[in-house]
């Protein structure tokens, strides 16, 4: 399954703080057993969002390797994780068209 996760810091979280979180992760490993759960992993950071705004596409048949991404953030961050599928542009229109009517 494919699934969209968003992350947006909150307003007062310091940068320190999130630091600390990813070499907590790291040291601890989490991000090896995270990968094992996991066929892909991407993540990507909104560029100039301050608080900072993190988006992970994943996929996994393993639906706890979501609860663990979501507790890592902590308290610091606010999230939401979507189940998502991946469709071609003409895919979405020839179903828009069968469930719309139309042309």
């Amino acid at each position: 399954m494919l699934y969209i996760s968003v992350f947006d810091a909150k307003d007062n979280i310091p940068i320190e703080e999130i630091n600390r979180e990813r070499d907590e992760w790291y040291q601890k490993g989490k991000d090896k057993t995270f990968q094992k759960m996991c066929e892909k992993i991407r993540r990507y950071e909104i560029v100039g969002k301050s608080p900072m705004r993190i988006i992970f596409v994943v996929e996994t048949n393993n639906p706890q390797s979501i609860n663990i991404l979501s507790h890592h953030f902590g308290e610091g961050w606010t999230s939401v994780t979507y189940p998502a599928v991946q469709r071609e542009i003409h895919e979405a229109l020839e179903e828009d068209k069968y469930i719309i009517g139309g042309c």
